[in-house]
Order: C-alpha cells, then sequence, then structure tokens
C-alpha cells in the first residue's frame, strides 16, 4: 500500500510539474536543495563584504536611503541656562526615533549642523521640513516672537563614500540660498549623480554656449592692511529648482576639448569685455578647465584678445597643484604666452611643500592659494598647521606669498594669520560679489 502511495504521488508530480507556476517551482527547488547549517556557513563565509568603493558603484542600482547633512542658521536668544547642544541632541532624538544614527554639532560661527543616516529617498524633502518644524517649535519656547523665516536650513544628501569635503561645501551651498530666500526657508542639494534635481555637465555646457550664466567675483584680502588684492572670477548658472549654482565642479567634469574650449571662450570673453570697462587696476583671477591648458588654440585666441584690449596685467590664472607638477613639461606653451602677456599664475589646491622647491624654474608663478582641506577647522588640527607652516616656509625661499582660500570663522582666520598666511578669501570676510567693488573687512 505505502509503495502504491509513493508511486502515484511520483506520478502526479511528474504528470503537473508543467503547469506549475516558476515561482512555485523555485520554491519547491529552495526546499528540495536547501542546504545543512553546517554548509550554511562555509557559504556565509565566502562573501566578502564589499569595499566602500564597490558600495558606491552599486549606489545608483540598488540604494534606497541617503544620508542628510544640514547647516541651520538660527536667530533664535537662548538664555544663559540653557544647555543649547543637549536641547538640539533631545530634540533630534525624539523627532527622528526611527533612525538609528543622527548627529549634532554646534559651530564656531552660530550656526549648527545635523547628520542623519538611512533617510529614505523618497522622504529626504519631508524629514527637512520635519526638521524645520521642530526646530521651530523648540525655538518659540525660547524666544516668542520669533518666526519661521529666522529659521534657514541648508542640506546635502550624500550615498556612502562620498567626500565630505564636497558635502559640507553643498550644504553650505544650500544654506546660502535658502539665507537669501524670502519665501523658501528650506533647500536641498543633492551629490549623487542620479537625483533627478542635479544639474548635469551637459545642461552647464547649453547654458553657457547660450550665455545663460553670470559673473561674480570672490575678493582676496590682505591680512596685514584689509586691501583687496584680487578678485576670484566665479562662474554661476540658473537651474530651474535650485536657482544660480557654481559651475565650478561641473565644468571640471566636461569630457569633450571641443566643450571645454568653447566653455573658458566664452567665459573669458565675458570678464575681458567687464575688465575693459572697470576703471579699478585690480587683478582678477580665472580658473581654467584643466584641458586648454594644454591647448594650443585656446592660448592662441587668448594671446590676440589680450594684445587687442591691453590689459594683460590685470590678469591671473589659477592651476591645481597636481595637475601642474603632473604636466609641468607639457603647459610650457602656456606659459609662454603669460610670460609674453605679463600676466601670472598662482599655483591652486596646494596640500604639501613638497614640490614648492622646483617653481625656482617658473618665475610666471606668484603665489601659493591652499586647499581647502588644509584651511577648514585649521583651529582645531594641529597636524595641518604644522604642514601650512612647512608651505609657508617654502613659499618664503621663493618670496612665494601663501593665501588661504574658504575662511569662515573668525577663529579660522586667527589661526592662519598667526601661522603667517599673507591672504585670506572666503565667507568670513565676503559674498563673491556682483560688481569688482569694495568690500567689507571684518
Amino acid at each position: 500500500m505505502l509503495n502504491l502511495i509513493i508511486l502515484g504521488t511520483a506520478r502526479w508530480f511528474y504528470k503537473w510539474r508543467d503547469t506549475l507556476k516558476p515561482s512555485q517551482l523555485n520554491s519547491l527547488q529552495y526546499l528540495i536543495a536547501k542546504p545543512s547549517t553546517a554548509d550554511a556557513k562555509k557559504i556565509k563565509s565566502l562573501i566578502k563584504p564589499l569595499k566602500s568603493r564597490e558600495l558606491k558603484t552599486l549606489d545608483k542600482e540598488v540604494v534606497t536611503c541617503h544620508s542628510l547633512y544640514v547647516l541651520i542658521k538660527c536667530d533664535c536668544r537662548f538664555d544663559k541656562h540653557t544647555d543649547q547642544e543637549a536641547s538640539f541632541k533631545i530634540l533630534i532624538i525624539k523627532s527622528f526615533p526611527e533612525l538609528r544614527e543622527s548627529s549634532f554639532k554646534l559651530l564656531d560661527n552660530g550656526s549648527f549642523a545635523i547628520a542623519l543616516f538611512n533617510v529614505p529617498i523618497i522622504e529626504l524633502d519631508r524629514y527637512i521640513d520635519r526638521l524645520h518644524q521642530r526646530i521651530f517649535l523648540l525655538c518659540q519656547q525660547h524666544q516668542k516672537t520669533i518666526v519661521r523665516k529666522n529659521i534657514k536650513v541648508g542640506a546635502c544628501d550624500y550615498c556612502f563614500g562620498d567626500d565630505q569635503t564636497n558635502v559640507y561645501q553643498l550644504a553650505k551651498s544650500a544654506l546660502t540660498l535658502s539665507q537669501f530666500s524670502l519665501l523658501q526657508h528650506c533647500h536641498r542639494l543633492s551629490l549623487s549623480d542620479n537625483q533627478e534635481k542635479g544639474i548635469t555637465s551637459k545642461q552647464i555646457v547649453e547654458n553657457i554656449k547660450t550665455n545663460k550664466f553670470v559673473l561674480s567675483f570672490q575678493p582676496l584680502f590682505d591680512l596685514t592692511d584689509g586691501d583687496i588684492l584680487q578678485h576670484e572670477a566665479i562662474i554661476k548658472v540658473r537651474h530651474n529648482t535650485h536657482g544660480l549654482l557654481d559651475a565650478k565642479p561641473y565644468i571640471t567634469q566636461v569630457k569633450t576639448a571641443k566643450d571645454a574650449l568653447m566653455i573658458d571662450k566664452s567665459i573669458l570673453a565675458k570678464i575681458l569685455k567687464l575688465v575693459v570697462t572697470e576703471s579699478s587696476s585690480l587683478t582678477v583671477s580665472i580658473n581654467l578647465h584643466p584641458d586648454n591648458w594644454l591647448s594650443t588654440q585656446f592660448w592662441g585666441w587668448l594671446s590676440v584678445c589680450v594684445d587687442d584690449l591691453k590689459l594683460s596685467s590685470k590678469l591671473q590664472f589659477e592651476i591645481s597643484d597636481d595637475y601642474f607638477f603632473a604636466h609641468k613639461a607639457a603647459v610650457i606653451n602656456a606659459f609662454r604666452v603669460i610670460k609674453k602677456d605679463s600676466a601670472h599664475i598662482i599655483l591652486d589646491n596646494v596640500n604639501s611643500s613638497k614640490n614648492i622647491p622646483m617653481l625656482i624654474n617658473y618665475k610666471e608663478v606668484c603665489g601659493l592659494k591652499l586647499s581647502y582641506q588644509l584651511v577648514h577647522l585649521i583651529n582645531e588640527k594641529t597636524q595641518h598647521q604644522k604642514q601650512i607652516k612647512r608651505i609657508i616656509n617654502a613659499g618664503k625661499l621663493l618670496n612665494l606669498p601663501v593665501y588661504a582660500v574658504g575662511v569662515e570663522t573668525q577663529k579660522e582666520l586667527l589661526t592662519l594669520t598667526k601661522l603667517g598666511v599673507a591672504a585670506a578669501q572666503g565667507f568670513y570676510f565676503s559674498r563673491p560679489l556682483q560688481e569688482l567693488t569694495e568690500a567689507v573687512f571684518h
């Protein structure tokens, strides 16, 4: 009888097998082939954990959550008995109990930073709005007259492994957009390439090609007497959602030589026209697309323009430290043009003193700009202070002044001055100016 039952079951299975759904078959096969506990452990030991760079490559396909870095500027007056940091930490924990991790930090400039981790992508803006609302309610308990526009929020959402400096700079840009807006108190910029609201290098090319960009100028201040030494040209393009955005990060992503040439020719044409009409004798410092340092066509065009306008002494060109020393033989043509026209070069993004002695043969270089990574929170980083001191000492041997960028707090400024930095630029002194005009020195 038992044999008949087994044979009947087997006959039924083979007869109806083809009618089963694929999902049912897979389930049956899984049950039949399920490994033992010992085998499961062996299989698990063969699975290597993904490295951060491997996770990053998968972000575009499988990620469902991002982290949020939020900068908040609040005009609320807390009484001296209130522990502001503890109040905000408790607020975050209570407001976002579903998030496993979060952090809070008061900044020297009076603003504060909040990091929220593993926020669902589809709810990023809702979390930012909720954060703004909860902070408003907390502040209202301490200052009844406060209104929503007194609390400004800038946020950057990013993926695991993204560069922290870029995250911070985007959050800061978002906060600036909020501060300039009368109605929109929260802005979010995304570091991830796959965000729908992001702007692409292709859009940047089209905007510049059709002259849809504006120039502003970041002044560089002498730390001895407060005079403006030069202005760094900042290129901004308009985005439908985020307003004016700094184009520099996107311009460097442009791949074709044709587009790179068009971009710098369009930008330089506008700068040259502006400098001609400007009565000030101040120098304008310009960042070029890396490819154009090697383009004979670009430097031939620029040489003709400069000769016609007779304004070469008003121009400086910034080139990255790493790029220059990697291509110093290839950029010799660009240096010839610059030398002929009496223009100068600033070595930008300097992180180390090791290559500075080699500049003895390049008289066109007139100064060194420290990298943002070295300058940011310099008052708290003794190793960075030692590195900057070495750069300054190496620069003195060649009579090359050292400049700082991205200065945001008085503590950073005092530390840099003590180290011997000659001049600095950043939001602590002035926002980028729409015209080549005087700015307030703190």
